[in-house]
């Protein structure tokens, strides 16, 4: 199972060499038993990184999900709520929704956008069975990309609405080149006039108090959920004042 996912220090651990030229028999025996130890760790890191609460960083040691202050890492029950965040789906009929907590720069959230998304909208969304709200995460080694593009895209919404909104979100996981570098140069206008918007007025928008308390209030309910990186998942059952009472779900994970 893919549980790739983005926490907020980066954190890797350099892997040790040991090949070294012109050494005596016993010492290529020794290098080689390490060798072979390493091995045999590095396969058990593997293993244990594809249980939930653990982070996939393409190294040799894997990163531990943190848990906030006095919470039990072993607890995956979550309350979030609908907020007054984007929605795609029809909440008056869905009796599950599912809350995405993302950055537009993570890699693994574009990861989950490509390959995921859209399969999970036809088979839950479409068919009236859930909802998916987009609330927003930038991760602060992503800025000032992250946070800037997650204000534009606020700011799309306020002009043009929640479909606009999501459109936006996939053209912008579509371009990005992730880890903080944003979008190829010329790119982001074409992005906000292809949903409708106007450039002038959302790039405005976007530098105001109001849309950056937004972001600030995502990320506050986030931590008070117990969401450490993106992307990260509250899912369960939805009432009718907006609160979804569920587990949270880590990672850039595949459909099923």
């Amino acid at each position: 199972m893919d549980n790739e996912t983005e926490v907020k220090s980066d954190v890797s651990a350099p892997v040790p060499s040991v090949t070294e030229k012109g050494v005596a028999k016993e010492a290529l025996l020794v290098s080689g038993a390490i060798l072979l130890g390493s091995f045999i760790i590095a396969g058990a890191v593997l293993t244990l990184s594809t249980k939930p609460g653990t982070v996939a960083k393409g190294t040799a040691a894997d990163t531990p999900l943190a848990a906030p202050a006095n919470a039990d890492p072993e607890d995956t029950s979550a309350v979030i709520s609908l907020d007054d965040d984007p929605i795609l789906g029809d909440r008056t009929k869905a009796k599950v929704a599912i809350v995405e907590f993302s950055d537009y720069e993570c890699p693994y959230c574009k990861r989950f956008h490509t390959d995921t998304f859209d399969a999970l909208v036809k088979e839950y969304v479409d068919t009236g069975k859930a909802v998916i709200s987009f609330r927003d995460y930038p991760l602060s080694f992503h800025d000032p990309k992250a946070t800037i593009e997650a204000g534009l895209a606020e700011c799309v919404r306020k002009e043009k609405g929640d479909s606009a909104y999501f459109a936006f979100g996939k053209s912008l996981f579509a371009n990005t080149l992730t880890n903080g570098k944003g979008l190829p140069e010329g790119t982001l206008n074409g992005l906000i006039t292809k949903v409708g918007a106007k450039v002038a007025s959302v790039t405005a928008c976007a530098e105001t108090d109001a849309v950056k308390q937004e972001i600030a209030k995502d990320m506050a309910d986030a931590a008070k959920a117990g969401v450490t990186g993106t992307p990260s998942f509250v899912i369960g059952t939805l009432d009718a004042q907006g609160n979804v009472t569920g587990e949270r779900v880590v990672g850039a994970l595949p459909l099923s």
